[in-house]
């Protein structure tokens, strides 16, 4: 795939996840909060998440639809108004909240999973058929359609019945306000996580998108593994946020030390390993020269050891109902992150974006610590939380030293990922912590 077509695919599988959190708005994450206090609710609200979807979808849709008309190519044309298709009918995704109040996640992750399995394996196939780059996004909009399906059926069945969009019950009424003001603090993140595509795209070209998107599309997917962890968490922290301060905090407390200690592990991997993945995935494309990606692997390496801390705090203040603190972090952290990209991609290539989006999560990092500290009178992160970087530590020493080629030092990095990870959710501190939500 050229470097202009891995750029399309990159831009449509963007646009895709914009489009889904504009029309989420982190509604479900507020719904779940919601529910959980009171369960006679849950299908006044779920059916009024679904009638904004329905009129929000078609909305983007347009916006989507007009966009495809303006490019010249005929396949970038059509993926674009395949996708424009698939957002009108997004309604079943406002069914989320469903599996987060049962605790039943293993159905929505193992829906994420086969996406991913079905965009690898479409795209080796493809691959192989010796098909034009530009018809690769396909798998980002047939992935974005059968999620929806399958999502459908799943929680409908474990509803007992089929909710229907429409703006009705009191019990709406009183979730439109905090849901609306979470729902611009999660877009405005999200925006500014995504929006360096298209300012590379817009300051730097398709070329040097297309080289971005090597470094970005390894990381994209993993942004999302700590909200699926910390998803199931948030009713049971609501709960607490409300009869037991102290308790609350200690929860977080607790989870802000688990998260540092992993998002270390990620950091480290990322850093030290940056060339040999750009060699193994890439074949060494990437790897050298004018569209080297290996900086900007780094620098989005480190901002997604940061989101590991910055989810649990988010997710914490969600419970805590501190949805306007959130919206001011935001907004601040992205009129920081729109400054840097527009400033420095215009005097420098595309590794800009990436250290604009690591220091725009570092900003957000500290301002969450510190709102929640302001919030809650305790401390989110102690001197106690810093053991939880020595497995990473020790692991960033093993993996500089390892010989051998990019496949061998993976492979190891993947085998001490494990065993640090493993170290990590094993220690008694990490035992305590699973006990009390258990029992919460």
């Amino acid at each position: 795939m050229s470097a202009a077509a891995f750029g399309f695919f990159s831009l449509v599988g963007t646009i895709l996840i914009l489009a889904r959190k504009f029309l989420d708005l982190g509604l479900s994450n507020v719904a779940a909060r919601d529910i959980a206090a009171d369960a006679q609710r849950e299908r006044p609200i779920l059916e009024g998440m679904m009638a904004y979807r329905r009129v929000a979808g078609a909305v983007m849709a347009l916006s989507l639809v007009a966009f495809a008309l303006v490019q010249k190519g005929q396949t970038e044309r059509a993926v674009l108004l395949a996708a424009g298709l698939v957002l009108l009918f997004t309604e079943p995704a406002a069914l989320d909240p469903v599996f987060q109040v049962r605790q039943a996640q293993g159905a929505p992750a193992l829906l994420n999973v086969l996406g991913g399995v079905l965009v690898l394996g479409g795209s080796i196939w493809l691959r192989r058929l010796d098909v034009a780059g530009a018809a690769f996004a396909w798998l980002l909009v047939a992935r974005e359609g059968l999620t929806l399906l399958f999502t459908k059926v799943l929680a409908e069945r474990l509803l007992g019945y089929h909710p229907k969009p429409g703006f009705r019950g009191r019990a709406l009424q009183a979730f439109v306000g905090p849901a609306l003001t979470f729902g611009l603090a999660s877009l405005v993140y999200t925006i500014y996580f995504h929006c360096d595509v298209f300012f590379v795209y817009a300051l730097r070209g398709k070329e040097e998108l297309g080289a971005y998107a090597a470094a970005f599309r390894p990381i994209n997917p993993l942004l999302l593994l700590p909200w699926l962890l910390m998803v199931p968490m948030i009713p049971v922290l609501t709960t607490t946020a409300a009869s037991d301060r102290r308790r609350f905090a200690q929860q977080v407390r607790s989870a802000c030390g688990l998260a540092l200690g992993i998002g270390a592990c990620g950091l480290v991997a990322g850093v030290v390993l940056a060339p040999d993945l750009v060699q193994l995935l890439y074949r060494g494309r990437y790897l050298s020269g004018p569209l080297s990606c290996v900086a900007a692997f780094r620098w989005l390496a480190i901002a997604l050891g940061q989101v590991c801390v910055t989810t649990v705090l988010t997710a914490s203040l969600l419970a805590d109902r501190r949805e306007k603190l959130l919206l001011t972090i935001g907004i601040s952290a992205l009129a920081v992150n729109a400054v840097l990209n527009l400033v420095l991609l215009r005097h420098y290539n595309f590794t800009a974006a990436g250290f604009a989006t690591a220091v725009t999560e570092f900003l957000f990092l500290v301002c969450a610590l510190a709102g929640f500290q302001i919030a809650s009178g305790r401390s989110a992160m102690g001197m106690q939380s810093v053991a939880y970087l020595a497995p990473a530590v020790v692991m960033g020493v093993l993996l500089y030293f390892l010989p051998g080629a990019a496949a061998v030092r993976v492979s190891g990095g993947i085998v001490l990922g494990a065993l640090s990870v493993a170290v990590i959710l094993w220690s008694p501190a990490a035992r305590r912590f699973r006990q009390g939500m258990r029992a919460a």
